[in-house]
């Protein structure tokens, strides 16, 4: 036991290392390869990404203590329920802030700091495809903590630092600011995508990891999808950049996005288990 619990330290801090090499190597190769304006404007756009995600990551943190205890206590096919039911509202989740970024992230940015920090739009749509990858492994990393399997995948951050690394500076080089988005894209889609779900599956939950990624894409096409047309509404109906259109669009998003994933999920046996739920822990007896 107490070799174990030596080995996944020393992997927990290779994982917690390996994840701080990502996140502030952007900055890095930005400044040396593009420059100081280049760090200007993506850091503005990167603080509001990290905002989204350190609110989210309170919530699931919370989540962790319940999880190891049903890890412990609960039947394999229980286990596996509620890992459906949690990544359900990761996608969820993630639908709605993604389409609530691919409609508003540029107006924000403008209303906020002005159109001289704004970066074009195949740009911010990478960062919404990074966020969207980075957001979508909040299920599997909650579990895989509450699990203890951090020496099982313990070569990953060194990997995904690496390839991240060198893809970064390769199409930072060639492509501009664009590079470094598609280096941390690139990194996570060879090692964290299916690395973290496939150790996860093989060590802790029954889940085949065929009908995880076939949910996965299944909620991304949903996603992007939305995303398209709620920007495409949007500037139909508001075409200048103002506090009240946003506040309209942001509404709107939330409209648009919670109705489409009702009318498509609703019937799925996790909608069903948080109708319940909602029912019994909250009185919401109208569900």
């Amino acid at each position: 036991i107490y070799l174990k619990i030596k080995q996944n330290i020393k992997a927990m801090v290779g994982h917690r290392l390996g994840s701080v090499l990502v996140t502030s190597s952007p900055n890095i190769i930005l400044s040396k390869f593009i420059g100081l304006s280049a760090i200007a404007v993506y850091s503005n756009y990167f603080l509001v990404i990290s905002a989204v995600n350190n609110l989210a990551n309170q919530f699931f943190s919370s989540l962790i203590a319940g999880i190891g205890n049903l890890i412990a206590l609960e039947s394999s096919q229980k286990k596996a329920d509620i890992f459906k039911v949690i990544e359900f509202i990761v996608a969820w989740q993630a639908m709605i802030v993604c389409c609530g970024f691919y409609m508003l992230f540029n107006p924000l940015i403008e209303l906020w700091l002005g159109k001289s920090f704004l970066f074009e739009t195949i740009i911010v749509d990478c960062l919404i495809v990074n966020f969207y990858l980075m957001y979508m492994r909040k299920a599997v990393l909650a579990f895989r903590d509450a699990s203890g399997l951090y020496w099982n995948d313990r070569y990953k951050p060194l990997a995904e630092a690496v390839i991240n690394l060198v893809v970064s500076v390769y199409l930072t080089i060639h492509y501009g600011v664009i590079g470094v988005i598609w280096g941390g894209i690139i990194s996570t889609l060879l090692t964290c995508f299916w690395i973290e779900p496939y150790v996860l599956f093989r060590n802790s939950i029954e889940i085949k990891l065929k009908d995880y990624f076939k949910d996965y894409f299944k909620y991304a096409a949903v996603t992007l999808l939305t995303a398209v047309f709620s920007k495409w509404l949007y500037n139909k109906l508001f075409s200048e950049v103002t506090v009240i259109n946003f506040i309209l669009g942001v509404i709107l998003c939330l409209i648009i996005s919670n109705s489409v994933w009702i009318l498509l999920f609703g019937k799925r046996e996790e909608m069903a288990y948080l109708r319940n739920i909602a029912r019994e822990k909250f009185g919401m007896r109208f569900l």
